[in-house]
């Protein structure tokens, strides 16, 4: 009888920076052997991988369920439906939902919901605004903490914003404590309200075209990374940055990281992959992003961040909303949600920026698997292709051309802000500790199939890629 439940015959394995000629083995939720082509045992299921590339499965850090409060705009079946189809094998979310995953009780709550919902893996990062519910959260095994400092409108729920440098000192220190990563989604919303009263008084309308260049604004993320990266330092917290798409921002990273600062940093696609051209075309489907791509300082220095390694990470910020909520932006942006989905077309975008020659293979693997690993303790059992990995993995025609579409998708709001682009590269078999979710195109795994990834403490500077 066979020893193996699985062998990906005839494929070419990503493994430390290159593809190789090998087989790989899947035995009880582990990759359990690498071997040259047809010189292995039997396994009992072959699959044939010829021409097609087998990575590591995506690791998501940010994203944004929706559950509970929001389940209109998507539900841990949903969300997990879509990270399946889109290559994504764990994904941690965030605590804007209602009500706020601020306590233990209502942290276990919603880990209930997603374990007996999700396809893939998941973890989540509670609030960590409550200076006394911080070590009683990190005791019940939250994956680690999410501070915001933009304020406003759903998502950006006031009950989880922080703006005040000492207050931000307190849960620093705190969180520190714990050892486990403290995410920070950067912002100088004093100057953003500045800068919205002059435009109004310049007679600016109150849009999504408005917001998003001055929601972009290089000043108001600049000014709050030179804030954080302070504020780090004097703490030791684990500091990982969200959203860096600010020139400036990626600067002072870069100069913080050199000298040692325990700081990871994070991009999301949004930023640099939605132009000015889609914002007209689509609207407050692609706000707040926009104008980014209208500045080539900025885009210079994000694929330079890619290529030095100051950016650590790519993270998704899926957030669905409903069209018709949506909607409101156009009127009236500052009182309306904003964000758009991601997980269903998420690796083509990326392999297709492969093709293009923006990012490398080796940099697209360090960014969208690797690197999330080692920033949550995980690696090598997960980020990374070896015997006693766990087999999360996804198989890619890298060649194959495709057109986006909203038609098929699994996140429950129905539309994609890529709908009409032309990809090539497309995940074709999801596997999460060696079952898979997710093959041709189409959903098969059950929920329930995911596990939670409870957080591990590290101290000082992580290793990364």
């Amino acid at each position: 009888m066979a020893d193996y439940d699985v062998c990906f015959r005839e494929g070419r394995v990503y493994l430390w920076g290159q593809l190789l000629d090998l087989d790989l083995y899947v035995a009880e939720e582990k990759i359990a052997l690498l071997c040259r082509r047809g010189e292995g045992p039997s396994a009992r299921q072959v699959i044939s991988v010829a021409g097609k590339m087998i990575l590591p499965g995506v690791i998501d850090l940010h994203a944004h369920t929706r559950d509970p409060g929001y389940t209109q705009k998507e539900d841990f079946t949903t969300i997990s439906q879509a990270a399946a189809a889109g290559g994504v094998t764990t994904w941690i979310d965030m605590p804007n939902v209602e009500p706020p995953t601020t306590t233990v009780q209502l942290f276990e709550e919603k880990r209930a919901r997603a374990e007996q919902a999700s396809l893939v893996d998941f973890g989540h990062f509670a609030s960590g605004v409550d200076l006394k519910e911080i070590p009683k959260l990190a005791a019940a095994g939250v994956t680690g903490f999410k501070i915001f400092q933009v304020s406003g409108a759903y998502p950006h729920d006031p009950r989880l914003a922080l703006n005040d440098e000492g207050q931000l000192l307190r849960r620093f220190r705190e969180i520190a404590k714990t050892g486990l990563p403290c995410v920070v989604h950067p912002f100088n919303q004093s100057l953003f309200d500045f800068f919205s009263e002059e435009a109004f008084a310049r007679g600016k309308p109150r849009n999504h075209v408005t917001f998003a260049e001055l929601y972009t604004s290089e000043v108001v993320w600049g000014s709050a990374i030179a804030s954080l990266l302070s504020l780090q330092r004097e703490s030791g917290v684990r500091l990982h940055v969200v959203h860096t798409h600010s020139a400036r921002s990626l600067r002072l990273l870069r100069q913080a990281k050199a000298s040692g600062q325990t700081v990871t940093v994070e991009i999301d696609p949004k930023y640099f992959h939605l132009g000015k051209k889609d914002l007209d075309e689509k609207g407050p489907q692609v706000c707040p992003a926009g104008f980014v791509t209208e500045d080539p300082e900025r885009m210079a220095e994000i694929w330079r961040s890619f290529h030095d390694g100051t950016i650590d990470s790519v993270g998704s910020d899926h957030a669905p909303h409903t069209k018709e909520e949506i909607e409101k932006q156009r009127t009236d942006a500052w009182g309306a949600a904003m964000g758009n989905p991601q997980y269903d077309h998420y690796l083509s975008i990326f392999l297709n920026d492969v093709h293009e020659g923006k990012i490398t293979l080796a940099n697209l693997v360090r960014c969208l698997s690797e690197n999330p690993a080692r920033i949550l303790g995980l690696f090598p059992r997960k980020g990374v292709l070896l015997p006693g990995s766990e087999a999360d993995l996804v198989v890619v025609d890298f060649e194959r051309e495709r057109i986006l579409s909203n038609e098929g998708l699994y996140t429950k709001v129905q539309w994609s802000p890529y709908a009409g682009w032309k990809v090539r590269g497309m995940p074709v078999l999801t596997m999460v500790r060696g079952t898979i979710v997710a093959e041709n195109g189409e959903v098969v795994g059950k929920r329930g199939h995911g596990k939670f990834i409870p957080g591990i403490a590290q101290r000082g500077p992580v290793t990364l890629g």
